[in-house]
């Protein structure tokens, strides 16, 4: 039998999705409430700790720019869920997880580590998301959010859209010019695989500014100008993004560039369930787990539970491993991924009347420390299980928090799979240095970089 979902109290269910937390209930936050709005005690059984804010970066960590090192490179398994044993954990294993063992019974494993809740988000994200909730509320309609700045805007959340928004406004760093690779693995085993690099300025996020700043100017939350360097048919294409925090008030506005045409034109349909990026196997609304406008949806808060998610995944931060032994057919290398025991909020998207999208259904299942969808099972339009998206994640010492890294978009049916913001191979300089201004996220820098 499958362990129930924790009830949220009656009360917070009869209250309105727009309705901002009172200060009485806001003081919870820093005390037995993390800063950002996670449990700070551990569980009884101890297998999940209780936060840790005093955690160190490792000594022989050389910096931002440099890769991350795995402060628990010397544990092992705690034990091994295979095909053969999941049906006993499967009250801590989401649909889609499950569904794994059976789709790939022979090589889906799953090591289950020792959990870690170590570091701690910047004074300025702590700061204002304990600011945010007493003046953030969620946008008309719930498409977006108002009164929100420098963190998740919901840190004690109370309806399922709610939720979504603080994923959507995780930490990031402020600014940063990234290269990543993306590995379309098919089901012979063989790899499609794409370059980019990832420009992005994050206003929401801008250390040195305020929320009256931010909303006098009428910054978007960020901008975006990703360059695609490979495979060769994708070479040279670009795209600028406006991501706005209020999408009911400000549209997602993007311009791209391919040089066949010569010409820079305006993408509007950079939204929803819209194909993209390589292969263009994925929709742009399942990026990262879950990506932009929510309207689509009718949003369910379920509760809070105990999950075997992908979590502290240094071992795909490691420059020597190769894309061949990472990601051979069916789904990553199990020995290079991570499950570690950690709560998350489940929150169900089911599709509104009338409304079209390729998921008739999503569950996200969103880790309470990051705000980070880390399990997402999603189900096509007869309600059968079709894709299911693992979200790794790890503390970036230089931002400082948890972050979410490479994201894993398995497909169920096709047998194929996508690892998407894979950066091991990669050599990046250091976040926050050489700062693009807003200027530089226009049309015209599009234009310059195709004529190169």
């Amino acid at each position: 039998m499958a362990a129930p979902v924790v009830s949220l109290l009656a009360t917070m269910t009869a209250l309105s999705a727009h309705a901002k937390v009172s200060p009485e209930e806001a003081v919870r936050l820093g005390k037995e409430l993390t800063p950002v709005g996670a449990e700070r005690a551990g569980n009884k059984e101890g297998t999940i700790p209780a936060w840790n804010p005093d955690f160190k970066a490792p000594a022989d960590y050389k910096g931002s720019g440099s890769p991350y090192v795995d402060p628990y490179a010397g544990e092992k398994p705690l034990f091994t869920i295979t095909a053969k044993n999941f049906e006993q954990y499967k009250d801590k294993l989401s649909p889609g997880t499950q569904k794994m063992f059976k789709t790939y019974p022979d090589t889906f494993k799953m090591n289950i580590y020792p959990s870690h809740r170590d570091g701690k988000y910047s004074d300025f994200t702590e700061k204002n998301t304990i600011l945010n909730a007493t003046r953030a509320t969620m946008a008309p309609g719930g498409n977006g959010v108002v009164n929100s700045f420098g963190g998740a805007p919901f840190p004690i959340p109370r309806s399922g859209e709610e939720v979504i928004w603080n994923a959507n406004q995780a930490g990031t760093p402020y600014f940063y010019s990234e290269t990543a690779s993306n590995i379309i693995v098919y089901r012979d085993g063989t790899q499609l695989v794409g370059s980019k690099t990832v420009t992005r300025l994050a206003p929401y996020f801008d250390p040195n500014s305020d929320i009256e700043e931010f909303q006098a100017k009428n910054y978007p939350k960020l901008y975006q100008l990703v360059q695609r360097h490979a495979p060769t048919r994708d070479k040279g294409k670009s795209i600028v993004v406006h991501e706005p925090l209020d999408q009911s008030a400000m549209a997602r506005a993007a311009w791209s560039y391919t040089p066949g045409v010569r010409r820079v034109r305006r993408a509007p349909t950079v939204a929803y369930d819209s194909p993209q990026g390589l292969g263009n196997f994925l929709p742009v609304d399942s990026s990262f787990g879950f990506n932009g406008a929510t309207d689509k949806y009718d949003w369910k808060l379920i509760g809070k539970k105990e999950l075997y998610i992908p979590y502290n995944a240094y071992k795909f931060e490691d420059p020597t491993l190769e894309f061949k032994d990472m990601f051979p057919a069916n789904h990553p290398n199990p020995e290079h991924m991570r499950y570690e025991l950690h709560r998350v909020w489940v929150v169900e998207a089911n599709l509104k009347d009338g409304e079209r999208n390729v998921f008739k259904k999503r569950v996200l299942h969103v880790e309470e420390d990051g705000w980070i969808p880390a399990v997402v099972d999603m189900y096509d339009g007869r309600d059968n299980l079709w894709r299911v998206t693992f979200v790794n994640s790890i503390n970036r010492y230089d931002m400082p928090g948890i972050s979410r890294r490479t994201s894993i978009y398995q497909d169920l049916i096709s047998r194929e799979y996508m690892a998407g913001e894979v950066y091991n191979r990669s050599k990046n300089k250091p976040i926050n240095t050489d700062i693009k201004d807003v200027s530089y996220f226009t049309p015209s820098t599009l234009r310059k970089l195709g004529v190169r």
